[in-house]
């Protein structure tokens, strides 16, 4: 997905916003795996963009921010497997490392009474 975004005298770092919003359309293209997306929702989410001399509109970046947002969380999230791993931080996670990795934090919950 590309964009085309006025530059206007006091914008978004033109940089900043091409790379992040690279990676969200990347993690929309086939084969972008659940947890590519979660990430990507993650960074949009999190998007700080350094205002600077002949930026991308504001107005615009953040319209197609939403808009990313939207289609990330409309994307189908068929792969639980991939989102729990990414989610618990296990590498190559299987159905029993993610089932171990829950009991334990579970038994940390309740140590500490949560």
């Amino acid at each position: 997905m590309t964009f085309d975004f006025t530059i206007v005298l006091r914008g978004y770092d033109r940089q900043q916003v091409d790379a992040l919003l690279g990676r969200a359309s990347a993690a929309l293209a086939a084969g972008g795996d659940a947890a590519q997306r979660a990430r990507a929702r993650d960074a949009l989410r999190a998007a700080d963009f350094a205002v600077v001399l002949r930026g991308y509109d504001r107005a615009q970046v953040d319209g197609a921010v939403q808009m990313m947002l939207r289609e990330l969380d409309a994307a189908p999230s068929d792969d639980l497997r991939a989102v729990l791993g990414s989610v618990l931080r296990l590498d190559d996670a299987d159905d029993q490392r993610i089932i171990d990795e829950v009991r334990r934090l579970r038994t940390l919950a309740d140590l500490h009474g949560h």
